[in-house]
């Protein structure tokens, strides 16, 4: 069995909702078609040739990318210039192109999690560097007949429902009647068609996260025993988990920069490697973002962090951290952005085949570009 694209990008849009991408920004399918079926997909870090000509030479039908196909507006498709032939070589051969950008950069177990795991840094407690927003969240009341209310429980849990704070499977039921009659056609679980029933039932309440609405809702008709289930869904006015850019590190023990240096090196597969330390030499509290995180240096300072892990510090950014003795550590653009697109190939085998799809997921070879040093 094939997925289609709209299989893979459900897979996508669970672990990094587009709900949750800053303001303006083209995240979602680019190019191609949500039935298109798919047997083989690239995971890449830029819709460039490279990746483009990787796709087409291994057969993949769907490329997808952290960094944006149509970033910036254009009025054609010229041929003569390097984006037009790629867009135009990506139709003609039925290549879909689909962004993950800074959805994914926000998502909890996005890139700079994933920048994080890779480096060997505790990132599960971190908060949030710069704060674009909140989980929307829902209560969800399912009315279930009694001596089954602990398997649908088990199931909400096991979907990410019922989670507040560190504590799981919390819900709230309180016993009562339900009445129905089964019609002509059905396939009662309790009762006989055509005849009133009373059953015992529970009402059982939990809340979720709205982006994991669809797997909730799923887990539970697959443990409930009714053929058809009752439930409702409200939207709560409450603030769930915070989200954002970047996160905020406590660390146990103090780390040396010397060791961090080291990790990056290792760990990162970085050629491009610059760091500046001010009068520290340990440190406990570490700022990270995968990606550009010069624009975050203020929100790193004002949470006390020591150090700060990202790429594309410029010059002023350098200055801003000298002033307020905040040690930086550069380890390139795409070096901390790679963690997070080798997890989304992994993340995507895993469940394609959880669920039983052939479909192929592979992470690109062909690499990205590197500065000589």
């Amino acid at each position: 069995m094939q997925a289609t694209v709209k299989t893979v990008t459900s897979y996508l849009e669970k672990l990094a909702p587009l709900s949750i991408a800053m303001p303006g920004d083209p995240v979602g399918l680019q190019l191609g078609s949500n039935s298109a079926e798919i047997k083989k997909i690239l995971v890449a870090l830029d819709p460039d040739q490279a990746a483009v000509n990787e796709a087409l030479s291994t057969e993949a039908e769907l490329l997808i990318t952290h960094h944006p196909l149509f970033y910036q507006k254009f009025s054609s498709v010229n041929e003569d210039l390097p984006v037009g032939a790629l867009v135009a070589d990506a139709i003609r051969n039925r290549l879909n192109i689909y962004s993950a950008h800074t959805n994914y950069d926000i998502a909890p177990e996005g890139v700079t999690f994933q920048l994080a795991a890779r480096l060997g840094l505790p990132a599960n407690n971190a908060k949030v560097l710069e704060v674009t927003g909140s989980e929307q969240l829902l209560k969800l009341v399912v009315f279930v007949p009694s001596g089954h209310e602990d398997n649908v429980r088990d199931a909400l849990a096991a979907a990410g429902a019922g989670q507040v704070g560190d504590y799981s499977h919390s819900t709230f039921q309180v016993s009562g009647c339900g009445t129905f009659m089964p019609g002509a056609g059905t396939n009662p679980y309790i009762g006989s068609r055509g005849q009133l029933e009373i059953v015992d039932e529970s009402r059982m309440e939990t809340i979720l996260p709205s982006a994991k609405r669809s797997a909730v809702i799923n887990k539970m008709l697959e443990a409930h025993p009714y053929e058809e289930v009752a439930y409702d869904l409200y939207p709560l006015d409450l603030e769930g988990e915070t989200i954002g850019l970047g996160l905020i590190i406590n660390l146990e023990e103090a780390i040396s920069l010397e060791q961090l240096v080291r990790l990056c090196r290792e760990r990162l597969n970085t050629n491009s490697l610059r760091y500046w330390t001010g009068s520290k030499d340990r440190f406990k509290k570490i700022a990270l973002c995968g990606g550009s995180g010069g624009s975050l240096i203020d929100q790193a300072v004002r949470q006390g962090a020591d150090l700060f892990i990202s790429g594309d510090f410029r010059y002023h950014d350098l200055k801003q951290a000298e002033s307020s003795n905040l040690s930086l550590v550069d380890a390139g653009h795409d070096a901390t952005e790679w963690p997070g697109i080798a997890y989304l190939q992994q993340y995507l085998e895993r469940n394609l085949q959880g669920d039983g799809y052939e479909t192929e997921v592979c992470l690109q070879t062909s690499g990205t570009a590197k500065w000589n040093s």
